[in-house]
């Protein structure tokens, strides 16, 4: 059927204003992946239009990253504004004329190429000053928060992470923004408390020029240490096995890839990484990401104040080392060779400190904070030696700091983004 619809595109594309205002809630991202695009939001709607439904709607065609998918739901969102694609207002909704005024809109013709042969008997809008203007009040600009500008929070949701469950996302967007702005995802504490964290770093991101994306793990979704600290991997943890292992698409580090596809598309961003910070539970998530997602596009990991860590024993089991889950094999060589700082205050050494793990085999790491800090970062350098691979891994101390998110926040932006 595609086959079909594209002949009949370039057919009528070769032969040779009353505008009226659309609702706000209706625009021509069909699939909603934030792009205009005429070969998925345009044949959605020429299939539409010629009365196709099911698989036949949409297979083949939906664009990268679609939150919608479903045909059903498709059909749904285009029976909700069909008045609205009667864009030669002539009273009757047709795919060769109106579906083809849109497909060649979003090919980017203009002038008599958009028109020739396509407009309606009895149509209101016929030329094509006037469908142009209509078309573009059907396509509302695609952005992140009101105005691309300041704190704002925004919903995320992807139908091929979480069950297609729906996160809130708190950002902040600096004044300086532009197209190479950089991007630092945010992982707040077992609080879960995105909003706090975001805050902590809106001073440094207006005067360095960096995005902040910090995204809720709410306990609905991600309950309790399983869900949050240990990415939502097993649905026990501590007891890991095949049977309670969630598939790779329930894990919570696969949502911040898509998440990151998301953003750059509603700030017409062109970097190819992003840096992550985490701290506290939020650092325990950021290490893990580094072992679970090896092939995500960060380019540099901060994690600060863990209580504990996953350390690269193929011995030990999860969630302490790598045995009995998906790091068996992992590449050692190459997490080592991520860019990841640890970060941790000098005074981050409570051995009774609240929600601190503490047990026979993670009390081998030390008994508080700094000292598991320690650990992790010198059991990765020995391997590194070990091994004789690059070893990209630092170790900072905040002096006279004990466990503070804030302070932490403070040292990570300019670790990141103050230039050396």
């Amino acid at each position: 059927m595609r086959n079909i619809t594209l002949f009949l595109f370039w057919w009528s594309l070769f032969f040779s204003i009353s505008t009226s205002s659309a609702d706000n809630e209706i625009n021509l991202d069909i699939d909603e992946n934030g792009e205009y695009d005429a070969l998925s939001d345009g044949l959605l709607i020429i299939r539409y239009l010629f009365g196709l439904t099911g698989d036949d709607l949409v297979s083949g065609i939906l664009g990268s990253n679609s939150l919608v998918v479903e045909s059903i739901e498709i059909k749904s969102k285009l029976d909700s504004m069909r008045s609205h694609l009667d864009v030669d207002e002539n009273g009757s909704v047709d795919a060769l004329t109106d579906g083809l005024l849109i497909l060649r809109y979003l090919f980017g013709l203009r002038g008599d190429s958009l028109v020739t042969q396509v407009i309606g008997t009895g149509a209101a809008r016929n030329s094509s000053e006037s469908i142009e203007d209509y078309v573009k009040s059907i396509m509302p600009s695609i952005t992140l928060i009101e105005g691309n500008q300041g704190s704002g929070v925004f919903s995320f949701r992807n139908s091929q992470v979480i069950n297609g469950q729906t996160i809130n996302v708190f950002c902040h967007i600096p004044d300086s923004l532009n197209s190479s702005t950089p991007i630092l995802f945010v992982f707040h504490g077992g609080g879960r408390n995105a909003s706090d964290y975001r805050n902590a770093f809106v001073e440094d991101a207006d005067e360095k020029g960096f995005i902040v994306i910090a995204p809720e793990f709410s306990s609905s979704l991600f309950p309790g240490g399983d869900g949050y600290n240990l990415g939502n991997v097993f649905v026990d943890g501590d007891n890991p096995t095949s049977s309670s292992l969630n598939d790779e698409s329930e894990w919570l580090f696969s949502v911040i890839e898509p998440l990151y596809d998301f953003v750059k598309v509603r700030l017409e961003n062109t970097t190819s990484s992003y840096s992550i910070f985490g701290f506290s539970a939020g650092g325990q998530v950021t290490h893990r990401m580094l072992f679970f997602k090896p092939n995500a596009r960060v380019g540099h990991y901060i994690s600060s104040g863990s209580g504990w860590y996953t350390t690269m024993n193929s011995d030990l089991s999860f969630p302490y080392g790598f045995k009995n889950s998906p790091l068996e094999n992992s590449n050692f060589e190459s997490h080592l060779g991520q860019k990841m700082t640890i970060l941790i205050g000098d005074q981050d050494n409570d051995p009774n400190a609240a929600s601190l793990r503490r047990n026979n085999i993670v009390d081998q790491q030390g008994r508080n904070r700094f000292d598991r800090a320690v650990y992790f970062f010198e059991q990765a350098q020995d391997i590194a030696e070990e091994l004789q691979s690059e070893f990209n891994w630092s170790f900072e101390i905040l002096e006279n700091t004990a466990h503070d998110y804030v302070a932490a926040s403070r040292r990570a932006a300019e670790i990141l983004f103050t230039d050396d």
